[in-house]
């Protein structure tokens, strides 16, 4: 049977120990061989059960309304890009190109509890990065699995967990932009969106809790056939079966979990649930305690993990993995069933705010990017995506 499983400190722990006869340490860029292909049976059923689910659509056909409500305020607003002065701590508003670093860099030196430890490895050649990270994993509150991503990146791109030094030398001897080496964290994973106006409390618009499919075996069947059998794990069976390719023929053992998901992302596999509700003034105060560590971020969605939903609502025990900015999704949308005119009722109030903050901070200084200059980096990042897996 096949079951969605939160990310627990247990869980994470391990980090897929309890599985199979796996290669713990088989990295994306490792040759793996194909997995046999699906019938024309079961690709035309998933690409059905695809089809009637909006949140599998290809971008280009979901955000068609959502760009022509963002040309329709730029109209009112009498600015095309006013949306990408909502940010001011953050290259062009956090729209496309922005680093991490950015964000988190403020918030560890500011407010070092609520951030999960990090470390930027520059971007330049020779050994002395490789040496700065495993003298980050080396502190007594860091260790291995460490994970590495790239400074500059968008949807789970390049984010890798390195379990050991010959899995970090690997990365860095892949990807010579900068990274970011973040200490591991268990516990529950959500990202919450939030929008604040300069000088006023802030809302929380969306809240999504990140959750990561598993299968569990029986003793009788193969691992792709339990990916195949699994209601949710089915629908993204293109992306498991590749991730799995080498240990697809294996047998669980009857009652064995296997976490087929370890990035929160939701092309990357992640189940989206929808927690808005349980946003509370509690959860309110510490993010106003965040934002106020890192000046001038004022909209986006805040990936982060907390040991459980209870302490989310105290705002107790966040770890922040990121700050993302204005193209940022309220990804509670994406929670399995939700109507098609929510996710788009939801998305253009976001967008609305955007314009809102954008002009709000724009009153106070911070800078607008021109569409010619949103443009160039749009395709630079589309170049920048082609190194990462």
């Amino acid at each position: 049977m096949a079951a969605p499983d939160t990310a627990t400190d247990a869980a994470d722990a391990g980090l897929r120990a309890d599985m199979i006869a796996i290669d713990a340490n088989a990295a994306p860029w490792d040759a793996a061989p194909s997995a046999a292909p699906l019938g024309w049976v079961t690709r035309w059923a998933i690409g059905w059960s695809r089809a009637r689910r909006w949140e599998f659509w290809p971008a280009w056909l979901y955000y068609g309304p959502i760009v022509l409500w963002i040309l329709v305020l730029g109209l009112r607003h009498r600015s095309a890009t006013l949306f990408t002065a909502a940010n001011p701590a953050l290259d062009n508003g956090g729209v496309v190109g922005e680093r991490k670093h950015q964000g988190l860099m403020p918030l560890q030196r500011n407010a070092p509890d609520l951030v999960a430890c990090f470390t930027l490895l520059p971007a330049e050649p020779g050994t002395a990065r490789e040496q700065q990270a495993l003298a980050f994993a080396a502190r007594d509150d860091i260790g291995f699995p460490l994970v590495l991503k790239p400074d500059v990146g968008q949807r789970g791109r390049g984010v890798y967990i390195a379990r050991d030094a010959a899995a970090v030398s690997q990365y860095l001897s892949r990807h010579d932009g900068a990274v970011i080496a973040q200490r591991h964290v268990g516990g529950e994973e959500f990202g919450v969106f939030i929008a604040q106006m300069p000088g006023q409390r802030l809302d929380v618009i969306s809240i999504v809790h990140k959750t990561f499919p598993s299968v569990t075996g029986d003793g009788r069947r193969s691992l792709r056939e339990l990916i195949l059998a699994g209601e949710r794990t089915r629908l993204i069976a293109a992306i498991l079966l590749e991730r799995w390719a080498s240990q697809l023929s294996q047998v669980p053992a009857d009652g064995q979990r296997i976490k087929l998901v370890e990035i929160g992302s939701h092309c990357r596999g992640s189940l989206f649930l929808d927690a808005t509700a349980h946003a509370t003034p509690a959860l309110v105060d510490s993010l106003m305690r965040l934002t106020a560590a890192v000046p001038g971020y004022r909209f986006g969605r805040i990936d982060l993990r907390a040991p459980s939903l209870e302490h989310l609502q105290r705002g107790e025990g966040l770890q922040v993995l990121e700050l993302n900015g204005v193209t940022a999704e309220s990804a509670h949308i994406y929670h399995p069933g939700t109507p098609l005119v929510e996710g788009y009722r939801a998305m253009f109030r976001q967008w609305r705010l955007a314009f809102s903050i954008g002009a709000a901070s724009r009153s106070l200084g911070a800078p607008v990017t021109s569409a010619f200059e949103l443009l160039r980096l749009f395709i630079a990042d589309l170049r920048r995506g082609r190194q990462w897996f």
